[in-house]
């Protein structure tokens, strides 16, 4: 499991705790077991499933950019796609302009296009926000 797919697990569980919910079996035997490696001298990140690789980041704002990111690239396949398919029919270039000059918290429109480079081929139109 990713340290992202933990942090969101624990989020879970502390809600259904402080609203008084029952815990599913998986999440109460997961919580014995994380508990019990903790006290005997474990490591918590490891034992709760939160460590991260090295490099990695966990910040809440490297997590936030990493979803004002998903936003501008969904922006920017339907700012390029063509007028007859629902798109504005823009360049790479001026789309990247007009997006940095609207959007705060993105970097420069020429990082925007070395990004968007690395994604045009994975990056759909139709894409899906998904919450913690």
């Amino acid at each position: 499991m990713s340290a992202r797919k933990g942090q969101t697990r624990l989020k879970k569980i502390a809600i259904q705790i402080s609203q008084n919910k029952q815990l599913s079996p998986e999440d109460k035997e997961f919580l014995v077991k994380a508990l019990i490696e903790i006290s005997n001298g474990g490591d918590a990140e490891t034992a709760l499933g939160v460590k991260f690789k090295k490099g990695e980041r966990k910040s809440k704002y490297a997590k936030d950019t990493n979803l004002i990111l998903q936003l501008a690239y969904g922006w920017l396949a339907t700012a390029m796609a063509p007028e007859s398919e629902g798109g504005l029919g823009m360049t790479l270039q001026d789309a990247t302009t007009q997006l940095t000059e609207e959007w705060g918290r993105l970097p420069s429109a020429q990082t925007l296009r070395r990004y968007w480079n690395n994604v045009k081929n994975t990056q759909e139109r139709d894409f899906e926000i998904k919450t913690d």
